[in-house]
């Protein structure tokens, strides 16, 4: 074969690669594809060590404190017979006035304190704590399919029935009236919002709603103060000790004799002073003597 006729060699440029050795094109492409993944490896890796590192420096300027107990910690000042001003001592609670005061509807509102633990309607739905559905007039720690806190210190050594009182006193201060009971709740202080919840449990019922409390006299004896006046006498109260108009005074173990009429002159005693010992009347004088005629000069 003629050499003309021989294959022309191919280009230098398809054969020789970037570093001037022929054979290496394919390799640096390779090269170049991984670098290009690697930065952009790199930039995502960056972008994800910058968002942690922006999260937790943005949680250092705030102190995160951990309870033993879970639940809201709200602070309440305590006043008693170590602060400044002794407690005031309650009388007995006039539970018809309240319940006849009370709203269900703001009793409602007030309930919305207690939808994180407990249900309050028809679905026997226990979450923290028993459903409220029906428990006014209910046997107390008796829901079933509830573990309750056992006795004495807990809701099982209470007994009975929440009546309006029993419930009416456990809300105002879980912890204080069963010292063993699981429910971490502050209570509700003010007597309204207690009113008022109850008349609203009072109609979450299926039945008869329980019946309203009777109307009783609720005095509390009245005890003076240190220094103070005692009560007045009622008009026609008779003192104890004192003589009743128009009636006799007490014999005196002088009685039925007649004292002597005081002396001319004498000073009364004073109305109302205890009476003086009357002086014994003096005895008469002696008629005096007449005197003796002048003898004759």
């Amino acid at each position: 074969m003629p050499e003309s006729a021989a294959a022309a060699p191919l280009p230098e440029s398809r054969v020789i690669g970037s570093t001037g050795t022929p054979g290496t094109a394919c390799w640096d492409r390779v090269s170049a594809m991984d670098l290009g993944f690697n930065k952009v490896a790199f930039c995502v890796l960056a972008a994800g060590l910058m968002l942690i590192g922006l999260s937790e420096a943005s949680h250092a300027p705030f102190k995160e404190v951990k309870h033993a107990k879970p639940g809201f910690l709200v602070e309440v000042k305590e006043t008693g017979a170590t602060g400044g001003e002794p407690a005031a001592v309650e009388g007995p609670r006039d539970y018809y006035t309240l319940m006849q005061t009370a709203s269900a509807d703001a009793g409602k509102q007030v309930a919305v304190k207690c939808q994180q633990c407990h249900s309050l309607e028809n679905d026997n739905k226990i979450i923290q704590g028993p459903p409220l559905y029906g428990v006014l007039g209910r046997d107390v720690a008796t829901y079933p399919g509830f573990k309750y806190t056992e006795a004495p210190t807990g809701m099982k050594g209470v007994g009975g029935k929440w009546t309006y009182e029993k419930l009416d006193v456990y809300l105002e201060n879980p912890k204080k009236v069963v010292t063993g009971t699981a429910m971490n709740f502050i209570g509700l202080k003010k007597q309204k919002d207690r009113a008022d919840i109850i008349a609203y449990l009072r109609t979450l019922t299926t039945g008869e709603m329980m019946p309203m409390p009777e109307k009783t006299e609720v005095t509390a004896p009245a005890v003076p103060a240190d220094g103070a006046a005692p009560a007045a006498t009622a008009p026609g109260a008779v003192t104890p000790g004192a003589v009743a108009p128009g009636a006799a005074s007490p014999a005196s173990p002088s009685a039925g004799v007649v004292a002597p009429a005081a002396a001319p002159g004498a000073a009364a005693p004073a109305p109302g002073g205890p009476a003086k010992p009357v002086a014994a009347p003096a005895a008469p004088a002696k008629p005096a003597t007449a005197p003796a005629p002048a003898a004759p000069h």
